[in-house]
C-alpha cells in the first residue's frame, strides 16, 4: 500500500511540473510599448580645476539606461543639440 501511494504521489508531482512548464512557455513576455526622449547636448564640467565640454544625454554621463523586456516595442526620439554628429549604439 505504501509503495503504490508513493508512485501516485510521484506521478502527480511530475504531471504538475509538466503542466506548469507548458503554461509558462505559453505566457506572454513583454509586449508593452516604451517611450524614451533623448536630448543630446554639450555640457561644461569642471574636474580638478579644468573646464571641459562633454557630450551628454539628458544631462547625464554616461547616458540613461533603457529598460525593456523581450517582445517590447521601443520608440526612442533623439534630438541632437550638440555641434557634433552623434551615433548611439544599442
Amino acid at each position: 500500500m505504501e509503495r503504490s501511494t508513493a508512485i501516485v504521489v510521484l506521478r502527480f508531482i511530475l504531471l504538475s511540473c509538466f503542466c506548469n512548464l507548458f503554461v509558462l512557455a505559453q505566457w506572454p513576455k513583454g509586449g508593452t510599448t516604451r517611450f524614451y526622449n533623448f536630448k543630446v547636448e554639450t555640457m561644461r564640467i569642471t574636474k580638478l580645476c579644468n573646464m571641459k565640454d562633454i557630450v551628454v544625454v539628458n544631462r547625464m554621463f554616461p547616458g540613461p539606461v533603457v529598460y525593456d523586456q523581450d517582445g517590447d516595442r521601443l520608440i526612442i526620439k533623439v534630438t541632437n543639440e550638440s555641434p557634433y554628429n552623434v551615433t548611439i549604439h544599442w
